[in-house]
């Protein structure tokens, strides 16, 4: 198993972002991006360990607090969207169903209530059928349902 580092990152007054390794005094650096500095400080602690390259690093990047909210929000505003479109594709999915075998209705009408392409609306209705054959079916919306 490899070892694992906490790198420590913050920018200084010019703009480069600084790496150190606490747990290895001596292996520090810098660079002009984040990537850049970690590759960076893997080499500057192949001076001091031996099988760096095999190490696993583990960021810590000091931001202003005021940035560190607005990278928060974005990464959870991001979660939630993510969330948000894996509800709207099971819900969907399931209207496709609803809509041709339920209603019978053609794949042209699914397309136009669902504001979708036909073509979107062939490949849901196949995926659909498919579900439907998978014996003891659990959707995620079931499973999420239950939580």
């Amino acid at each position: 198993m490899a070892a694992a580092y906490r790198v420590e990152l913050e920018r200084d007054e010019s703009g480069w972002w600084v790496a150190r390794v606490p747990r290895v005094p001596g292996a520090h650096t810098q660079g002009r991006s984040i990537q850049q500095a970690l590759n960076r400080v893997r080499e500057a602690l192949s001076l001091w360990v031996n099988d760096a390259a095999a190490t696993d690093l583990e960021p810590e990047i000091h931001l202003p607090l005021a940035s560190r909210r607005t990278v928060d929000r974005a990464l959870a505003a991001r979660k939630r969207a993510e969330r948000a479109g894996e509800e709207a594709s099971l819900v969907t999915l399931d209207a496709v169903a609803d809509l041709a075998h339920g209603q019978a209705m053609s794949v042209r009408d699914i397309a136009a209530l669902l504001e979708l392409s036909a073509a979107r609306v062939s490949q849901l209705a196949l995926e659909a059928e498919r579900q439907e054959r998978t014996p003891n079916r659990v959707t995620k919306q079931t499973a999420r349902s239950k939580r």
